[in-house]
Formats: structure tokens, sequence, C-alpha cells
């Protein structure tokens, strides 16, 4: 005999898998066949996960209009089961989806523009955290800044662009003349972020970037400099690295500044 977990587990299956083995357990009603019953269940699954993919990549379905946005969310439902009972998850795979897949990944610009969506989703839900104040790093002597390392915030993520799927995104925001999709000459450097309880992103320069990317990963404020020297052929980058630094701190993109264990530490 089977159990009600067996029962529910194909149930599940036939539900997120299309497997209708549990048809055999299910009875017809007077009014209607059990394969159509089962059929509304299935049909109601897909359409939530259709609804989630829309309202996570609004613009990405703009752009594509709603016949295309529906074939490609459902090859990507298909591809990629909800397997999280929070459908906020459900479509953090979609932007690699539309890298590595025919015919979608043949324009980059599909791909980059879901990368920019998911990113400002990212950053919109992150956990909160204290945020780095400049009066915390004025109490540190001088002579201890270049052992200064950082953490980046929760709610910040960084990511490059090869096409112009910013324009179009900021196109779509405006309801304005669209542009093609074009590849760019130069890759551009990008950061999202939350600034009080709005998500917003922002080009860098490519030494910001480089700087920033080396900060993130824990680099030393004395690395940092060496490496914006580096960048810049110049011997006198800790001034430029102290304003990039300046700039990070009232965005609020890091957390805190930390010494080795035998000097002084800072947290917000």
């Amino acid at each position: 005999m089977t159990t009600l977990a067996e029962f529910q587990a194909k149930l599940q299956q036939a539900i997120v898998d299309g497997d209708n083995q549990v048809l055999d357990q299910i009875a017809s009603s007077p009014r209607e066949e059990k394969s159509t019953l089962l059929g509304v269940y299935q049909n109601a699954y897909v359409s939530r996960l259709f609804d989630a993919l829309a309202e996570d990549y609004e613009k990405l379905a703009a752009l594509l209009g709603d016949e295309q946005f529906d074939v490609v969310a459902r090859h990507y439902i298909t591809a990629n089961p909800s397997r999280s009972p929070n459908l906020r998850w459900f479509g953090q795979a979609f932007p690699e989806f539309l890298r590595a897949i025919s015919p979608y990944c043949e324009s980059s610009v599909l791909a980059e523009l879901a990368t920019l969506e998911s990113a400002l989703n990212d950053v919109f839900d992150a956990e909160d955290a204290p945020r780095l104040e400049l009066q915390e790093l004025a109490e540190i002597a001088p002579e201890h800044w270049p052992d200064l390392s950082f953490e980046s915030h929760p709610a910040v993520r960084r990511f490059d662009h090869g096409t112009n799927a910013v324009e179009i995104w900021r196109a779509l925001d405006a309801d304005s003349t669209l542009p093609e999709p074009a590849d760019l000459d130069e890759p551009i450097n990008l950061i999202a972020f939350r600034p009080e309880f709005t998500a917003r992103f922002r080009e860098m320069s490519p030494a910001e970037a480089t700087i920033w990317d080396a900060a993130a990963a824990g680099a030393r404020f004395a690395d940092i400099c060496e490496l914006l020297e580096a960048y810049d052929n110049t011997d006198d980058a800790a001034p430029a690295a102290a304003g990039f630094l300046k700039g990070w701190i009232e965005a609020g993109f890091l957390t805190k500044a930390t010494l080795p264990a035998s000097r002084h530490s800072t947290t917000s």
C-alpha cells in the first residue's frame, strides 16, 4: 500500500516534472477526468513560475515581447524545475541559461540585461548590515593604514558588460526609443548597490573596478595602492586610492575596515 508521503512525492513529481504515473492512484470525478484535474495543478505550477520570472526580469520581458519571453521562460522552466519553496530564487540561473543555451546565447545582450536585473534584485533583497563610516577611519593612526583591509556590504554586486545592455535598460526604464543591441568596443564595469531602500547601479572606471575587486577580496590598503600605481603608472597612488575609498564609504559599499589582531580594528 502506498503511504501518504509516497503519494505526495509522486504527486509533486507529476506537477514539477510532468511524470503522470500518479494518475494510477487518482480517481476521476463525476464531472472531469483525472488527467484534466491533474493538469490544473500542473498548469498552475508552470504559470506561477512564469509569473515569477516575468516579475524578476521585467525589462528583459519588455525587450523580448510577450510571445518571445513566453518561449524563453518555458524553456527555462523545463530545464530548471523549482527546487526551493521560495520563488525568489527560482530565476537565479536565468542569466547563465541565456548565456549558454542556443539560440539565446547568440545575442549576449539578453544575458547581460538579465544579469543587470538579477544584480538589482539581489542587492534589493540582500541582508542588512552596518555601513562603515568615514569617522571610523579618521580614528585610525596614519601609520596603520597600509594594513587596513575591508569587507564589502552584502547589498553590493560587481559585474561587467560587453554590450549596450545598460543603454537598453535605461531606454526601457524611461519608455523611450530602444537602441539596437550592440557589442561595445571596450567592456564597462558596473556595480549594483542599495542606498537606503532603493536598488541602483553605476559605472566604474577600469582603475576603480580593478582596485574594488581587490579590496572586496580582502587586499590590504597598501596592496590596493600598489595595484593602482601599476595600473595608472604613477608613484603617488595613495591619495587616489583614498579618494576611491571615500566614495565607496559614502555610497555604503563597505561594512567593515579591519587591522591585524595586534592592532586596532573598527566595525560600524
